[in-house]
């Protein structure tokens, strides 16, 4: 089954990995002296991918948003990959009940920049990585492994069983951060819970720490997405 990736960068960065079936490229033949699409072009036609210039109409025909940037990729779908097999990597990333693309695409495109090369999706309660998630990664999510094979609590389980150091972020975590960080854990899977749910009790109750983020400012509050930039670099 096909997905209509939409976005400059996410079509860059699907061509550029090489990990999904590529069927066809749609750009704006309004937009044909945009350098960026110029450039995605000369790409496309590298790769022998099937390219059409077409009217705006044909591009929102295709991925049913405005936000397209000119460009759409019709593409086969994300390559996940099983749990088991990341099973031994020093740094896994677990969300947990986040349920807003963007937050999931802006906590995907900062894991990549920044090393953390597993992703963890719980099976239900969590979007997966839909046309609209690989817009807010900027095509980051690419090149990240990701596992939907298991539910929270199971990654915890399984994580915990091999030896790795289960650290969630919570607004009231008794541990600061950087004394996380001072730990030195050689296995560790981060959870970052969502912004109304959190993360569940039973991951708490089972967490080696339950870690916070100082703060100094009058409202005790961070996205989703910035908490987890925060920590995916202190503990990366």
């Amino acid at each position: 089954m096909s997905e209509y990736l939409y976005g400059i960068n996410p079509a860059f960065e699907a061509i550029r990995s090489g990990r999904r079936q590529l069927y066809h490229l749609y750009l704006n033949q309004g937009s044909s002296n945009n350098p960026r699409l110029k450039k995605l072009a000369q790409l496309a036609e590298k790769q022998h991918l099937p390219l059409s210039w077409v009217d705006k109409a044909k591009l929102f025909d295709l991925c049913q948003t405005r936000e397209h940037q000119s460009c759409v990729l019709e593409a086969g779908p994300f390559p996940y990959t099983p749990f088991a097999e990341m099973l031994g990597e020093p740094r896994l990333v677990l969300l947990d009940n986040i349920e807003d693309p963007h937050n999931i695409g802006a906590i995907a495109r900062t894991a990549e920049a920044l090393g953390w090369k597993n992703l963890l999706l719980p099976r239900r309660g969590c979007p997966l990585l839909l046309p609209s998630v690989v817009k807010s990664a900027a095509g980051a999510c690419e090149f990240l492994r990701v596992a939907v094979n298991c539910a929270s609590n199971q990654y915890v389980k399984i994580a915990l069983a091999e030896g790795y150091a289960v650290v969630s972020l919570d607004g009231s975590g008794p541990v600061p951060l950087p004394q996380v960080r001072e730990a030195g854990y050689q296995k560790l899977l981060l959870v970052v819970g969502g912004e109304n749910a959190g993360v569940s009790q039973f991951i708490l109750n089972n967490s080696t720490a339950v870690a916070s983020i100082p703060q100094r400012g009058q409202i005790n509050s961070l996205n989703a997405s910035v908490a987890a930039a925060l920590a995916l670099y202190l503990l990366g």
